[in-house]
């Protein structure tokens, strides 16, 4: 799918998700293009960094302390492919009087990461499953 040098990725996103929905059958092969440091930079933004650190220690002040380098070496390893996400660990924290549940306990740039993908993904296939989802509302 071609796509201009100056538009920005929330233009590439919206061009992204008017094409599956007229192509239902396209097979999107790369959307690597996508991360670059301005939408990192949105994703960054759109945590709520004031949660607690990750497994790292890293929280989201820090993180921001240093913004544009941190993003540039993360689009760098990206691009390259040698980004490697760092596993959660998994905590179990107390639910009620008598268990508990499991949590996962991330590093802030798996977060970042996450959410870009899970921007992408939405723009191709939410259109897929709004029916589905407005079906299942009309049962439930």
């Amino acid at each position: 799918m071609p796509h201009a040098e100056g538009e920005d990725t929330w233009t590439k996103l919206s061009l992204l998700s008017e094409h599956a929905r007229r192509d239902t059958g396209f097979k999107f092969t790369s959307v690597a293009y996508l991360l670059n440091k301005e939408f990192l930079r949105a994703c960054y933004l759109s945590l709520n960094r004031h949660k607690a650190v990750g497994i790292d220690k890293v929280s989201g002040e820090d993180y921001g302390r240093e913004l544009e380098g941190n993003l540039e070496s993360l689009v760098l390893r990206l691009k390259s492919k040698r980004y490697q996400p760092t596993a959660a660990t998994l905590v179990c924290i107390p639910k009620s009087e008598m268990g508990k549940r499991p949590l996962g306990i991330l590093v802030l740039e798996n977060k970042i990461v996450e959410r870009a993908i899970a921007w992408i993904l939405e723009a191709i296939y939410e259109r897929a499953f709004m029916n589905f989802s407005t079906v299942c509302h009309m049962i439930g």
